[in-house]
């Protein structure tokens, strides 16, 4: 692996995109947490008195929402940038984050039972898996051919306590002409590891993952979070990794591409007050019109959000919880500004920040809540 000082950057010509899409700068008027301040840190490491480690601090405090990468001219990744620092220069707290997503099996129900004993503390909070009542208003129902191999690539939350969540996408891929395979042994997908600087990790995760993909006979892998279905399909992600993995990714969908497919019988029941759509960092702009289209068959409407930051920032809720929720504060009152709804998302983390900051009133949920339960027999 590359040490950060070894890796050729594009400079930064100060142009200012990147400062105005930044969610931290928005809100903190910082400009030493603005995009090019964070570059200017970055190319003055071992000058000026700055040390790797002190910018590694300071630059560390990013989302990681990769917002400035996509408007920056010169094509410079700055979360990607931060990441290899953060390798460098690991923390107490990024190490603890690494460890949760690694020892996924063991850590992640331990925390969704905390949060369920003590519900008040600061990590009850912060970390505990939420659990949506939003009131099932579709059921899927049985296909009327299969056209295909599909397997579930769950995510870590998805895989160890929300099993709930699989069965239905299960469900969806079967009801769409599916034949959905056995969930194997997944890792995690990488992308979270990578944005804490655990990049050894994240590439381990990402080969063992190619691997299982292989055995399974490359069949089409279905995602229902936004971050997984980066991580599985990044190129930046896979560098030093086979080629093969360019096919994983040609073969790795959001959940969401099988809604026009799926047989699909609306509920009849009281609808939520509002309905919104908070769109991930990562998500690909996909799931909501598709949403949207199915709701409106059956009358509702579901508004789509200006795209803003949660906060949560994979590890960046434990390294700056105050200004994590101050992002997730500035959201809930630009989505829902006049009181309670239901809030639909497609991201683990997404989920978790805004279930555990909702206002009086609002629910979060994944928006494979709003899908009646099924009994699927094809699930391990």
């Amino acid at each position: 692996m590359q040490p950060y000082t070894d890796i050729k950057q594009p400079a930064c010509i100060l142009c200012g995109r990147g400062l105005e899409v930044c969610p931290l700068f928005r809100i903190t008027c910082r400009e030493d947490m603005s995009p090019r301040g964070k570059a200017f840190l970055l190319a003055n490491i071992g000058m000026q008195g700055i040390s790797s480690r002190e910018a590694s601090n300071l630059a560390g405090l990013c989302t990681g929402c990769g917002r400035c990468a996509d408007v920056c001219p010169q094509n410079m990744d700055l979360p990607g940038l931060i990441a290899r620092l953060r390798f460098g220069h690991p923390q107490w707290k990024s190490w603890l984050f690494s460890r949760i997503l690694t020892g996924g099996s063991f850590y992640l129900p331990l925390l969704a039972q905390g949060g369920r004993l003590f519900p008040e503390s600061s990590v009850g909070r912060s970390l505990a898996v939420p659990r949506g009542n939003a009131g099932s208003l579709f059921r899927v129902q049985p296909p009327r051919q299969h056209s295909g191999r599909a397997v579930i690539f769950p995510g870590c939350l998805g895989r160890f306590v929300r099993r709930d969540l699989e069965k239905k996408a299960a469900s969806l891929l079967t009801s769409a002409g599916l034949d959905v395979l056995p969930v194997p042994d997944w890792k995690c997908c990488g992308f979270p590891l990578g944005q804490a600087g655990y990049l050894q990790e994240q590439q381990s995760s990402m080969q063992s993952n190619l691997k299982t993909w292989e055995e399974l006979g490359r069949p089409q892998v279905y995602v229902f979070c936004a971050t997984c279905r980066a991580g599985l399909t990044s190129s930046h992600a896979a560098q030093g990794l086979p080629q093969e993995i360019q096919h994983l990714a040609a073969n790795t969908f959001l959940l969401s591409r099988v809604l026009p497919d799926s047989r699909i019988e609306f509920l009849p029941q009281e609808p939520p007050q509002e309905l919104v759509w908070h769109e991930p960092c990562h998500g690909t702009k996909d799931t909501a019109p598709a949403l949207q289209n199915l709701l409106l068959k059956a009358g509702l409407n579901l508004k789509v959000a200006s795209e803003q930051c949660c906060g949560l920032g994979g590890s960046f809720r434990l390294q700056a919880p105050d200004l994590s929720l101050k992002l997730a504060r500035e959201l809930w009152q630009n989505i829902l500004p006049e009181g309670p709804g239901l809030c639909l998302t497609e991201c683990a983390g997404c989920m978790i920040q805004l279930a555990s900051t909702s206002p009086p009133g609002t629910t979060a949920v994944h928006w494979l809540e709003l899908f009646q339960d099924e009994d699927t027999e094809h699930l391990t």
